[in-house]
Formats: C-alpha cells, structure tokens, sequence
C-alpha cells in the first residue's frame, strides 16, 4: 500500500497537453478546407485558403489551443477546426480568432504564426474590399 509521501510524489498529469494526433488533424484540415475551397471557387481560392488555413492551425497547434471538452463553446475548438472554419467562415472566424487567442492559448508558443495570421487574413480583407469596390463600379466579372 502506497503512503501519502508516495502520492505526492507523483507527477500530475498535465492539464494542456495536447489530446491531439498531428496526422489526423493534419489530413481533416487540407481535406475539409482544400475540397470545400475547391469546388467553391477553383484552384486559387483552394490554395489561398489551405494557407490560410495552415498558418491559422499552425499558431492553434504551438498556443496549445485544444478542444477542452469538458467546456462548450464556440470557441472551444481544436487546431484543425480553427484552420477550417478559418477559411471557410472568415468574417465569423478571423476576428473571434484575433480578440480571444490570448484567452484560448494554454501555453506560450511564440507569435510568428500569429503574425502571419493576422497578415493573411488582412490580406482577405482587401481582397474581400476590392471584390466589393469592383463589383459596385461594374468592372467585376
């Protein structure tokens, strides 16, 4: 029979470790958001968004930003889902993903993909804008 010194000596079981296997969340992010991005609207858009996509799981993945799933909310999503719903509901996505990543990420991970994030996504935007600006002065196809 263990004593109480022996219990607590024990290692505790980390409360962020990833649940996750990168394979799985790898394959369900370029399948969802390359076929979807795809067929919506071709080659480029399907490149562009697995980017995007990438970049944004990429951040999720070193934040430690995992499903938790004793929680349920809509940001309670893992990597791969932020990837996908990040090119696939941007204007939902990119600034619920931008105002709560500090509160989501259980461990410092560093901010490049962040940054690539935000520039990605500011670079949607734009293009978003244009598509907008063209389509109103009748120049878009």
């Amino acid at each position: 029979m263990e004593s109480i010194d022996d219990l607590s000596e024990a290692e505790p079981v980390a409360a962020t470790e990833n649940p996750h296997v990168l394979w799985r969340q790898l394959t369900g992010l370029v399948l969802w958001t390359g076929i979807v991005c795809y067929f919506g609207g071709g080659l480029y858009w399907a490149v562009f968004g697995l980017i995007l996509a990438s970049v944004t799981f990429a951040d999720a993945w070193v934040s430690g930003i995992y499903k938790d799933p004793t929680k349920k909310s809509f940001l309670n999503i893992s990597p791969m889902a932020w990837g996908v719903v990040m090119a696939l509901l941007f204007i939902v996505a990119y600034p619920a993903y931008l105002i709560n990543r500090n509160k989501l990420k259980t461990r410092d991970g560093g901010n490049a993909y962040f940054i690539a994030t935000i520039c990605l996504g500011a670079v949607v935007v734009v293009l978003i804008v244009l598509n907008f600006v063209l389509a109103g002065s009748g120049t878009a196809r």
